[in-house]
């Protein structure tokens, strides 16, 4: 009887590193899918924000064009800044912009489950 309760015990603590493990995992999914979300969803602002008003998303360019030169424009040494000249771009600040909006979007709509689920446990 002690040895058939050892196995139990045993294959009960299997289990329960086997649920950490999926616990993990998902957590993991969870956060590359927010992540994925948060890059999909700032595309489609972006081009929302195109589609109807495209007077804001020129001045967006244009205020990212002088982030851009502020950035550059300080006192790096050369060998660092042709490299953050190289690959900043315009663009990429808007879009980099768009994404940062929509994850506080995304935290502030899963906010509340969040909250739930802590009043529950």
């Amino acid at each position: 009887m002690a040895r058939w309760l050892g196995l139990a015990w045993a294959i009960e603590g299997r289990q329960a590193l086997a649920f950490q493990g999926n616990r993990d995992v998902l957590r993991m999914l969870l956060s590359i899918g927010n992540i994925v979300l948060s890059l999909i969803l700032g595309a489609v602002l972006l081009a929302l924000v195109g589609v109807h008003s495209p007077e804001t998303l020129s001045s967006l360019l244009r205020w990212s064009h002088s982030v851009k030169e502020i950035i550059t424009g300080t006192s790096l040494d050369p060998k660092y800044n042709v490299w953050i000249e190289f690959l900043l771009d315009d663009r990429q600040l808007v879009f980099m912009f768009f994404v940062v909006l929509a994850r506080i979007v995304l935290w502030l709509v899963a906010l509340p489950f969040f909250m739930i689920r802590n009043r529950l446990t």
